[in-house]
């Protein structure tokens, strides 16, 4: 499946931006991306690993915070930059350990602004161009199990929520354009000590290059083209209970 992914005609050529993409799965996501021939723009805060990233791809980076920043001004530089994309994975996520009678209004906001606010807008800028040029596009969200499932962080749960929520109601507005909408919800992602991993059905956690996979399945037409409004877990089966049973 990774050979075929990567030997698509339907993503080489075609412009794709991810946020988040200095580490971890944002940036598993950008190398499949361009692997797979498309031409990738990173985007994150983190403007020193945000540089080591773009030689390392050998792609084109931007840096700013969707969250602290502007995410129509960012958008706008995307635009002007490089024009008009096709595909837009919106993968930037935060979290903190607060639980609901201890969480600050600040951590409130910058959770929300990071998670939904600013995907949102960021997404609604560069899907005008999309639309305006008929160009079929493609739109990834990478949500969370704690969408559905408790976490003990209410306020990121609650965010995740509001994303595959919003996923649905993209993928119902924006279908008529030609333009698909999907999330993925990975499970446990890293390194995971023996009590967790006897938790997963497939008894390993995942990689980033696990969602990656998948997500170059969902941006794909030939793959997926019929394909919009899913959630689409790669958790190894850790959603038939979740970590907090």
């Amino acid at each position: 499946m990774r050979d075929r992914l990567t030997q698509s005609p339907e993503l080489a050529g075609r412009t794709a931006v991810v946020t988040g993409g200095a580490r971890n799965i944002g940036l598993a996501i950008g190398r499949a991306l361009c692997e797979a021939g498309a031409r990738v723009i990173l985007v994150d805060r983190d403007e020193e690993e945000l540089a080591k990233a773009g030689r390392k791809l050998g792609c084109a980076t931007l840096h700013g915070d969707i969250a602290a920043d502007s995410a129509e001004s960012l958008a706008g530089r995307v635009l002007e930059d490089h024009g008009p994309v096709d595909l837009i994975v919106n993968n930037v996520g935060i979290a903190t350990a607060s639980r609901f009678r201890d969480v600050t209004k600040d951590e409130f906001d910058l959770v929300l602004r990071t998670n939904l606010r600013g995907p949102w807008f960021f997404t609604r800028a560069l899907v005008e161009p999309m639309i305006r040029e008929r160009r079929h596009g493609g739109i990834l969200f990478i949500s969370s199990l704690h969408s559905s499932h408790v976490r003990l962080f209410p306020h990121y749960s609650a965010s995740k929520a509001a994303v595959a929520m919003l996923v649905k109601e993209l993928a119902h507005e924006l279908g008529p354009s030609g333009i698909r909408v999907n999330a993925l919800s990975p499970g446990w992602i890293g390194p995971a000590d023996d009590a967790l991993r006897h938790r997963v059905p497939l008894g390993r956690s995942g990689s980033p290059e696990d969602v990656a996979t998948m997500a170059l399945a969902l941006l794909d037409d030939a793959v997926s083209g019929y394909v919009t409004g899913a959630d689409v877990p790669v958790d190894g089966g850790l959603a038939l209970h979740t970590w907090m049973d």
